[in-house]
């Protein structure tokens, strides 16, 4: 019996050396008071343009992630989703952190791509959090589900990282839990020492009963009675190791594996990110107005809507050439973002605000990233009146198949039709096919007032004016199901010149173009028309806005 209680008194004290071994190391030495696993300082150096992890490298959520960063130079580390990541780095050099090995070293791979410099990382609004500048740069990120990338690299986005780097784990409770493994520890080696070195006490020998002459019942000396229910030493110790083993175990949980490490979507922009993007553009546009500089309009502008300031630009200093008159610059209130969710890039995004210039008519704009690296560029803005009836912007999203099955007319459709609506006039059948416009029906007055003053001049013959899609539209849907499209248009307005006489441009926007030049057979004006039309799931197509633009004119 007692081999027995030795035996085991010795296989619980190893135990609970053991336990306390491991107890003490992970609170005093690997995790201590604040609850952070650390790595260590690792050297992260890459040839390319950055240090990232892998999507997969940060499969769990729940802790939160500490990281910091040092180098010679300023440096830059942030986090952010992987699908901005991707597409930021997706044609550069850069270095790739895909396994992490115990206890504190990484597993690299090298990918290939330009050495390039990329657009500095801090000025890009998609970052989760970020740090950037001279010295140590530190963040504090608590996890969340999806997929995110690490990125550690030149703060001017320059190639040739060398960084100092420092990642750690905090887990609320760790340091608390790992002092009760160490109790627990030595709670066992304390047990299996009572075991082995501390002697049961011998039952006493049963009394020998006195004989008396008379015979009597023999007396025996009172001893107390047996507590036989009572458990054992070893019951106890076994017990107590038990409980403090599977408190230990279970006060802090394993952190939970990511779910949506698949569904890597992400809206197009927030809305603070899309005010910000807003309240930059009236800045530049502010300068772009005063200096009338055309390479300030392509930071801010893309697509038709950089057509027509360019050539706004052109009128205005052919006709303006001291710039006497400069556009005003709105700025913007009342801001309402409709962000889509987008998979990849390009991504794009809906705004409609109110105008400091205009208070009858406020702005609906799209805006449009090619990729991560690059800025947001204004590529429609229309104008509707403030009353006008818009989609609502909460929930827009872009279309599937299902949704453009639900319409019954398609964005192409709808665009041819309003261009032959606007080159036959009120008359053409497609008029019916379109509830009534402000803006289409001043533009047709307006167009049919100019045919009816040219025709009227003695050296003008016929006049044509033809309208035609330009390009593919921009679908959104709207929660009420509802499409928001914009589409071009460009509009030709051609005269004929009565044969023997010629004609010339001598006034308007037009003559930027071509002033006093003698035409003997036709005269030309070009626009670009910007339109924004909602398309509903029953009834008529409404157009909200049409933006027009002198962007040519001559003749022959």
């Amino acid at each position: 019996m007692r081999f027995a209680r030795i035996a085991l008194g010795l296989l619980v004290a190893l135990v609970g050396l053991l336990v306390t071994a491991v107890g003490g190391a992970a609170a005093f030495w690997l995790v201590g008071p604040d609850n952070t696993v650390g790595t260590g300082e690792q050297s992260l150096v890459s040839k390319g343009l950055a240090v990232m992890t892998a999507p997969d490298l940060i499969d769990r959520h729940g802790p939160t992630l500490h990281l910091t960063a040092a180098a010679a130079k300023p440096v830059f580390v942030g986090i952010g989703q992987d699908i901005d990541v991707a597409s930021y780095l997706s044609r550069s050099q850069y270095t790739r952190l895909i396994r992490f090995e115990l206890p504190s070293s990484f597993d690299r791979q090298e990918m290939t791509g330009q050495a390039a410099a990329l657009t500095a990382p801090a000025g890009l609004d998609w970052w989760t959090v970020k740090a950037s500048g001279d010295g140590k740069q530190s963040i504090a990120w608590p996890i969340v589900d999806g997929r995110y990338d690490v990125v550690v690299m030149n703060a001017d986005g320059s190639p040739g990282v060398d960084a100092k780097v420092t990642f750690g784990v905090e887990i609320d409770g760790l340091f608390g839990s790992c002092l009760m493994v160490f109790g627990g520890g030595l709670l066992l080696l304390f047990v299996g020492l009572l075991l082995m070195f501390v002697r049961r006490r011998r039952q006493p020998l049963p009394p020998v009963p006195v004989v008396t002459p008379l015979n009597l019942q023999p007396v025996m000396p009172y001893s107390p009675p047996k507590a036989s229910s009572q458990p054992s030493s070893v019951r106890r110790a076994v017990g107590v190791a038990s409980l403090v083993l599977l408190t230990a175990t279970g006060c802090t949980a394993i952190p939970p594996k990511n779910v949506s490490q698949e569904l890597n979507t992400k809206p197009a922009v927030t809305l603070a990110d899309g005010q910000a993007v807003l309240d930059r553009y009236a800045e530049v546009r502010a300068r772009v107005n005063q200096t009338r500089d055309a390479r300030l309009d392509e930071t801010i502008e893309a697509g038709a809507r950089l057509r027509q300031s360019r050539a706004a630009a052109f009128i205005g200093r052919k006709l303006d050439p001291a710039a006497t008159n400069p556009d005003a610059a709105d700025s913007y209130e009342d801001i309402e973002i409709g962000a889509p969710e987008f998979a990849a890039y390009p991504m794009r995004f809906v705004s409609t605000a109110t105008l400091s210039t205009d208070l009858l008519r406020k702005q609906l704009a799209v805006w449009e990233r090619g990729n991560a690296g690059a800025p947001w560029l204004l590529t429609h803005a229309v104008f509707p009146l403030t009353a006008a009836n818009l989609p609502p912007m909460d929930g827009l999203r872009t279309p599937d198949k299902a949704d453009m099955a639900k319409l019954p007319l398609l964005p192409q459709a709808a665009g041819a039709d309003l261009a032959r609506y606007l080159s036959e006039g009120p008359t053409s059948k497609q008029a019916a096919r379109f509830a009534v416009s402000a803006d289409v029906s001043q533009l047709l007055a307006n167009r049919g007032k100019e045919i009816r003053t040219q025709v009227a001049k003695d050296y003008i013959s016929t006049v044509t004016d033809t309208f035609r899609p330009d390009g593919q539209p921009t679908v959104f849907i709207a929660s009420n199901g509802e499409a928001l499209v914009f589409v071009n248009l460009t509009e030709q307005f051609l005269q004929q010149v009565e044969p023997g006489n010629y004609a010339n441009w001598t006034s308007g926007a037009v003559s930027a173009y071509s002033k006093n030049v003698k035409y003997y057979q036709t005269l030309r004006q070009d626009y670009l028309h910007e339109v924004a039309l909602v398309i509903p799931p029953t009834g008529k197509p409404r157009v909200l806005a049409i933006h027009t633009q002198v962007v040519g004119g001559g003749g022959s």
